[in-house]
């Protein structure tokens, strides 16, 4: 005769908490994504906004909750939970924010200022736990990534309650790395189990996407310090004088220091931050993008250079 298996409760439990939960998590996500956009700001100060973003972010699905606690039970590496505060303090990343970084420079000086503002006193984002650099200390398959634990405080109708975030730091190529070897299908649980083969690839595309991080982080820095000369010029005449005819260009990119554009001939041009601070009249910084827009036409007079085509504005707005 069959004996009818008992009833898994984890389910139930999961379920339990979400109820309980879901909506206090939702708030420290918003809290979190926040607090991480401003790092982001104080990292990059006028600088191209893009190169660090906090946009991808969720709440694990309930499935996949109740599918990794199922899992670790039976492999013993957590005790069978019995309340639902079990589920949550076995798992740290039911609430995870990813942290896109163009560059591993951008990368280290985001972490940086992660660790100083969560150690600070003024700062309500603790740390969990102590990060994991998996950058500087990369796992035995080639991922690479940091990751934090951030404590974020929400207040419900029962007090403060204390939500875990999960965040990982990664640059595109390490966030690509995971999609290029196929990682979530060899995760433990997962349907395939990583054989010598795929961990020697895996591990040689890692090493092989580190030496394009770096690379890309010497264009990224010589890029910054091309534009920082572009600023400090003294003004944006081009050196042939105001008699130069002009021709129109149309505006496709636009960020602090610089904007991008397209004259009629199809030859992309840089607009510096100079020359537009000549048309608006102002010797103090500005930010390019507050003048120009992506789409906009602009009458320019053309200067190139031994390394640059660079458009000057006649006129803006």
């Amino acid at each position: 005769m069959r004996t009818r298996k008992k009833p898994d409760n984890v389910e139930t439990l999961v379920n339990e908490l979400y109820d309980l939960h879901e909506r206090a998590w939702a708030a420290a996500l918003v809290t979190a994504q926040t607090f991480l956009e401003t790092l982001a700001d104080d990292v990059l100060e006028d600088l191209d906004r893009d190169r660090l973003n906090a946009r991808t972010a969720r709440i694990k699905d309930r499935q996949r909750t109740t599918d990794k606690i199922r899992r670790q039970v039976a492999e013993g590496k957590i005790k069978r939970p019995t309340t639902p505060d079990d589920i949550a303090e076995s798992l740290h990343d039911l609430i995870g924010i990813k942290v896109l970084c163009k560059t591993p420079r951008d990368l280290a000086a985001f972490t940086v200022k992660l660790n100083e503002a969560c150690t600070s006193p003024a700062c309500s984002v603790r740390l969990a736990v102590p990060p994991n650099d998996y950058v500087t200390h990369p796992k035995d398959s080639g991922y690479r990534a940091y990751h934090a634990i951030l404590l974020v405080k929400v207040a419900t109708h029962e007090g403060d309650l204390g939500v875990k975030v999960e965040v990982q730091v990664k640059t595109l190529l390490q966030d690509a790395w995971g999609e290029l070897t196929h990682e979530d299908m060899y995760k433990p649980g997962k349907a395939l189990k990583p054989n010598k083969f795929h961990q020697d690839v895996a591990r040689q595309m890692a090493e092989l996407l580190d030496n394009v991080d770096t690379m890309a982080d010497l264009l990224a820095a010589e890029l910054d310090r091309q534009t920082a000369q572009l600023d400090a010029g003294p003004d944006g005449t081009p050196a042939n004088g105001s008699d130069e005819p002009t021709v129109y260009a149309r505006i496709t990119r636009t960020g602090p220091r610089y904007a991008l554009a397209v004259g009629a001939d199809g030859r992309q041009g840089l607009i510096p931050a100079r020359s537009v601070r000549r048309i608006v009249g102002s010797s103090a910084r500005i930010n390019v993008n507050d003048y120009l827009e992506v789409g906009d036409t602009v009458d320019v007079r053309v200067e190139e250079t031994d390394t640059a085509l660079y458009y000057h504005p006649v006129a803006i707005g």
